[in-house]
Order: C-alpha cells, then sequence, then structure tokens
C-alpha cells in the first residue's frame, strides 16, 4: 500500500499509466465538496422554535387574553424556566404597570390558566 501514496518516488511508469491509479490520484487531491445549504442551520431553528413552542405554547394565549391591552402589546414572553415565566417589558413603566397588575391578582390568575407549568412570574428590562 505504501506505493500508492502520491509522494512515493519508486512508483513505476506503469503506475502511472494505470486509470485506477489516476482516478486514485485525483480522489486525494481533490476535496470532498462542502454543503453550502442553510440545512443544518434550519434544522437547528426548526428545533429550537418547536421547543419554544411546547414551553410556552398555550401560555401565549393566555396572557394575551388576560393582560390588559396596552401592556400586553408592550411586553414579550421570553420563556418558562423552573416554573419561573420570564416576561421583557419595554420600559420602566410599563414593569410598574404590570407589577400593580400581577400583585392585584393578575398573577393568580395566569398561574390557573397556565396550569402547572408556572409557579410565579419574573419581569425583566
Amino acid at each position: 500500500m505504501p506505493q500508492d501514496r502520491p509522494d512515493n518516488p519508486r512508483r513505476t511508469a506503469a503506475q502511472h499509466a494505470d486509470p485506477a491509479f489516476l482516478t486514485r490520484m485525483r480522489g486525494w487531491r481533490v476535496p470532498a465538496a462542502r454543503d453550502l445549504s442553510l440545512k443544518q442551520e434550519m434544522s437547528g431553528i426548526t428545533r429550537e422554535v418547536r421547543r419554544l413552542e411546547r414551553s410556552v405554547g398555550s401560555l401565549g394565549e393566555a396572557w394575551g387574553t388576560l393582560v390588559p391591552g396596552p401592556l400586553a402589546v408592550r411586553t414579550v414572553i421570553l420563556g418558562v424556566a423552573r416554573g419561573v415565566l420570564q416576561v421583557r417589558c419595554q420600559d420602566a413603566s410599563t414593569r410598574y404597570e404590570l407589577d400593580r397588575w400581577l400583585r392585584a391578582g393578575g398573577e393568580h390568575a395566569l398561574v390557573r390558566a397556565a396550569g402547572a407549568r408556572v409557579i410565579k412570574v419574573k419581569l425583566v428590562l
């Protein structure tokens, strides 16, 4: 097998003329074609969206129906981790109003509507 290597000086003229040898040589010389498609990246994004849909799912619908309209428009649900719903607020005034709403019974209603997945709500800017 060491005679098949391209840098072997002991090759004979017959080996140079052999089509199989030349084909093997071309295989060593030419790099494999790379996959330039976005297939792998898109599958990762799809997997992440499905995971987020499973974790948040109907919680987004409950959030949209329970939270007052002006507040719901200025907030985004980030996700649920260990029973804590993280909500990003647009600004400090939205966070204050949402905090007042949650303390006035909104958090309890949201926990009941969401089921066992949510224990408390965390507001972040």
